[in-house]
């Protein structure tokens, strides 16, 4: 059984109000990925202020059913901005709210 893995890619944005940042969902459903994927390194190698944004947005209930694989920067050059990618990949056969909204 393969299990299916998908690439989301989050822009890092300010907040005016309280100059914190935030991550928002570039692709909300995220990409699905066939084959290997990108080599992105361990999501462990981000500063710790992502890996805490990170770590809110997937815990949310919409990702339950699915692991963090691996995360880094991501290089747009048609967008202004700092970008990460983010692989997840499903953890066990039920349909998720992610894989539902495929």
């Amino acid at each position: 059984m393969s299990l299916a893995r998908r690439l989301l890619i989050f822009q890092e944005t300010r907040n005016p109000q309280t100059a914190e940042f935030a991550y928002l969902p570039v692709n909300r459903l995220g990409l699905p990925i066939c084959g290997d994927g990108p080599e992105l390194p361990s999501i462990l190698e981000l500063p710790l202020r992502i890996l805490r944004a990170f770590t809110d947005i997937f815990n949310q209930p919409k990702y339950k059913g699915w692991a963090v694989v691996s995360a880094g920067p991501y290089h747009d050059t048609s967008e202004e901005g700092k970008f990460y990618a983010v692989i997840l990949e499903q953890t066990k056969e039920a349909g998720t709210d992610l894989a539902r909204s495929v």
